[in-house]
């Protein structure tokens, strides 16, 4: 009789071995599993916080596409804009609207013009400055 209940038991225990062992691997699965995700999205934090100071554009979303032309017509011009460096684009941009819906144009800024138009507008924003 002791024979069989020695039997019945490490066949009963030999079970609930292999459970244990089937519960801890479940156990490290998960953890392996949280390692995981929580690299995955360490990876993705630093890869975006990377990627965010990267500027998209080397060269900048400039307004003007090109040299620009030489002169406008002075008669033709209904507003002069002057943009000047920045992060977008980094020349100066000066666009010349043209009067009666004609559209608008590109000068380029180390023509004669277009250098006149930029000292007359530079007064023109001090005086308005000093008044105030």
């Amino acid at each position: 009789m002791p024979v069989k209940n020695f039997l019945s038991r490490s066949a009963f225990l030999l079970p609930l071995r292999r459970v244990s062992t089937l519960k801890q691997r479940q156990q490290l699965q998960k953890t392996n599993m949280s390692v995981k995700g929580m690299v995955i999205a360490l990876a993705v934090i630093v890869c975006a916080t990377i990627v965010q100071g990267f500027p998209m554009f080397k060269g900048g979303r400039c307004l003007c596409i090109g040299p620009g032309v030489k002169a406008v017509k002075v008669a033709d011009i209904e507003k002069a804009t002057i943009i000047y460096p920045s992060n977008n684009c980094d020349k100066i941009e000066v666009i010349i609207t043209l009067k009666a819906h004609k559209g608008r144009r590109c000068l380029n800024p180390k023509s004669k013009q277009a250098s006149i138009i930029i000292k007359k507008t530079g007064r023109m924003n001090f005086l308005k400055y000093q008044n105030v």
